[in-house]
């Protein structure tokens, strides 16, 4: 059969590209994979087939965990001959979960989904910057694919170029083989790139690896997770989803308007959900025709939830969708007038809302590099609605709609959540809490549902990446 290589061919950083239809191939999320490393932890150091053996071979300095993307990633540093492998033609200390899983090499084997989610930082190699490779044992049967900064390639840098991409944003990777088959289809965060993909380079070995088999492959790159399981699986219809978990901020289960005679708008007149912080130098909270004005004059003013508002009912594995109604009066310099912090001691997110300007930074240190632009659009002419929503399940990552419009997807938590607030964080934070913001704002509402992602009840921009 001849190869396609389906029509999409760039991919921006905070867009979603559309479905293409999944054929006849059962759909299942990576998170639902018999066989899943997360880089919480070394991969060289689990055994999650439980064979008494770790299930790779690599490591060594190359190899570092980090914060890059929620609770994990790690960071490869490659030049020749750094991998993760799982070898089942090895000793035997490394590579029964490959051999057990895709039991039988050859047409009559029980094909594999393989996915990863990376990004590359960095490629010098005359290939590209790294590999990820699944083999049977039979060198008519092989997955390559090669990792650039702005491309994907089938094979080799020289061979069988997939996609233009921007790869220094974080991607998911998908390689599908159908039992009976020589073929294989490549999805990228969703969508089919290429199906009835040939042989990438032959090699007779029962195994799969990812990294640096070599000096042409050089370069630095960021994994969050690896994952793979028998049987061929498209991945989730995600606009099925959207449509499927679409839900007003009116609908959630818990709602603070500020009409209701409390300092800071919790229900049923009570302030036991929150606990306000106010520097009388300049801070200032005020309530009044139904909304909450807030003046911080250059000192914190903002307001935290309480344990069990918050805290006792979420961790980083919990999934939520916040959503607020603000109108911006005024911000400072450096355009950030408020700051929701939202989240637990393994994931938090940071947005900024300010005059013109919409930004995400995953450090709280003063690191002006970090902010990522989201949105230059007027938030003072009247009240905006954000919605923030984190997807716990999987460690996905953040997502961001101003007005029912997705401006942000796949964001990454703030980097030193371990140095804020010690141990103990675990809050819905709103207001000013340092020197990254500072200005005046009104809000009308905080709604939140926890234990689900939920996109906007509109019909634009309700595109998300859910896993």
């Amino acid at each position: 059969m001849k190869t396609r290589l389906i029509p999409i061919l760039t991919l921006a950083a905070a867009t979603c590209p559309a479905i293409t239809a999944f054929a006849d191939l059962e759909q299942l999320d990576s998170s639902q994979f018999a066989y899943k490393y997360e880089m919480v932890e070394s991969p060289t150091a689990q055994d999650v087939d439980k064979s008494g053996n770790p299930d790779f071979a690599g490591g060594g300095s190359w190899f570092t965990l980090g914060t890059g993307v929620n609770a994990g990633s790690c960071s490869m540093v490659m030049s020749g001959g750094q991998y993760l492998k799982a070898d089942a033609a090895g000793t035997g200390a490394t590579g029964d979960v490959w051999r057990v899983m895709n039991a039988t090499a050859g047409e009559g084997g029980t094909g594999y989904t393989v996915e990863v989610r990376l990004k590359v930082t960095e490629s010098t190699g005359s290939i590209g910057a790294m590999l990820l490779n699944a083999s049977t044992g039979d060198s008519s049967i092989n997955s390559w694919l090669v990792f650039r900064t702005d491309a994907l390639y089938w094979g080799n840098a020289t061979d069988r170029k997939l996609m233009d991409i921007d790869a220094t944003v974080w991607h998911d990777y998908r390689i599908v083989r159908v039992s009976g088959s020589t073929l294989h289809s490549v999805y990228v965060d969703g969508t089919l790139v290429a199906d009835d993909l040939p042989n990438g380079i032959s090699a007779s070995a029962n195994r799969i690896i990812m990294g640096s088999t070599g000096s042409a492959y050089k370069g630095k790159a960021q994994v969050a997770w690896l994952r793979f399981t028998k049987g061929a699986y498209a991945p989730v219809d995600e606009k099925a989803y959207v449509k499927a978990n679409r839900l007003r901020s009116d609908e959630f289960d818990v709602k603070y308007e500020m009409n209701d005679g409390d300092t800071v708008g919790a229900t049923a007149g009570t302030t036991s959900d929150w606990k306000t912080t106010i520097d009388n130098r300049g801070g200032g909270v005020s309530k009044a025709d139904g909304v909450l004005s807030v003046a911080t004059g250059g000192y914190p003013a903002y307001w935290d939830t309480t344990d069990t508002a918050w805290k006792n009912l979420v961790n980083a594995t919990t999934p939520y969708t916040v959503e607020f109604d603000i109108k911006v009066d005024a911000a400072n310099s450096e355009d950030r007038a408020i700051n929701l912090m939202t989240g637990s001691k393994g994931a938090v997110g940071n947005l900024f809302v300010g005059a013109n300007s919409v930004q995400w930074s995953p450090d709280m240190t003063k690191n002006k590099e970090t902010f990522v632009t989201l949105d230059t659009s007027d938030n003072t002419d009247k009240f905006h609605t954000f919605r923030i929503a984190y997807d716990g399940a999987t460690r996905h990552g953040f997502t961001v709609w101003r007005d029912g419009v997705a401006i942000g997807r796949c964001l990454v938590d703030c980097i030193n959540y371990y140095n804020f607030s010690g141990n103990a964080l675990g809050i819905v934070r709103f207001g000013k809490a340092g020197g990254f913001n500072d200005g005046s704002f009104t809000v009308d509402y905080v709604r939140w549902k926890i234990g689900g992602v939920y996109p906007p009840d509109t019909s634009k921009g309700l595109a998300i990446t859910v896993r």
